[in-house]
C-alpha cells in the first residue's frame, strides 16, 4: 500500500529516534496524528480522526489514516464500513487512494467478491483513461520513498491481484484468462 500522508511542518524527535513529521497545531487531525504516533493510543486516534472528519479537517487524510489504524486494531470490517459511508466527504483526488486501502481491507477480510469488483472497476478506469487523472504515471510514497508508477505498472499490479483473487475463489478459468496474456 502507498502511504500518501499529509505534508507536515515540524519534526518531533523522541530520544535518538526521530518520528515522522507530524502536523503542527491543535486541530483535530493534528491531535489524532499525535495520539497515533506519539501517544500510541489507537482508540483515541480513531476517535480524533472521526472528529476531524466531522468538522472537515483534512478529511482525505483523516479517513485514510483512521482506516489504517482500525486495520491495525483488527477492526478491518469497521474500517471498510467507515470508508464506504464517509468517502463521499473526500475529494476526487483521494478516491484512488481510498480504493487502494479498501482493496487491502477486502483482501485481509477474505471479501473476494468485493475485492474483484473493485479491481475490475479500477481496470475499467484505466481503460477509460481516468485513473491517475488521465496521466501516464503518478508519484507515490512507498516505504518512505517517492516512486513513480506508470499506468502500465499499475495495470499489471491490478491484473496480478485480480488473478490471485480468482484463485482464492477456485475460479481457475477466470484466473487463467487474466494471467495467460502476460506469460
Amino acid at each position: 500500500m502507498f502511504n500518501e500522508s499529509a505534508s507536515c511542518s515540524s519534526d518531533n524527535p523522541v530520544g535518538n529516534k526521530a518520528l515522522p513529521n507530524l502536523p503542527a497545531g491543535n486541530t483535530p487531525y493534528a491531535k489524532a496524528k499525535h495520539a497515533q504516533m506519539v501517544d500510541k493510543d489507537p482508540e483515541k486516534a480513531i476517535a480524533l480522526f472521526r472528529a476531524a472528519i466531522d468538522v472537515g479537517d483534512k478529511v482525505d487524510s483523516s479517513l485514510k489514516d483512521m482506516a489504517i489504524v482500525m486495520k491495525q486494531q483488527n477492526m478491518s470490517e469497521e474500517a471498510i464500513e467507515a470508508i464506504k459511508s464517509l468517502r463521499n466527504r473526500c475529494s476526487d483526488e483521494a478516491q484512488e487512494s481510498l480504493d487502494n486501502v479498501l482493496l487491502e481491507l477486502y483482501k485481509g477480510c477474505g471479501r473476494m467478491d468485493e475485492h474483484i469488483m473493485l479491481l475490475n472497476h479500477k481496470l475499467n478506469l484505466i481503460n477509460q483513461g481516468l485513473l491517475f487523472h488521465g496521466k501516464r504515471a503518478k508519484t507515490a510514497k512507498s516505504q518512505g520513498k517517492k516512486i513513480t508508477i506508470s499506468i502500465e505498472q499499475e495495470t499489471l499490479r491490478l491484473l496480478g491481484n485480480l488473478g490471485w483473487a480468482y484463485l482464492q475463489q477456485s475460479n481457475y478459468m477466470a484466473a487463467e484468462a487474466v494471467y495467460r496474456p502476460y506469460q
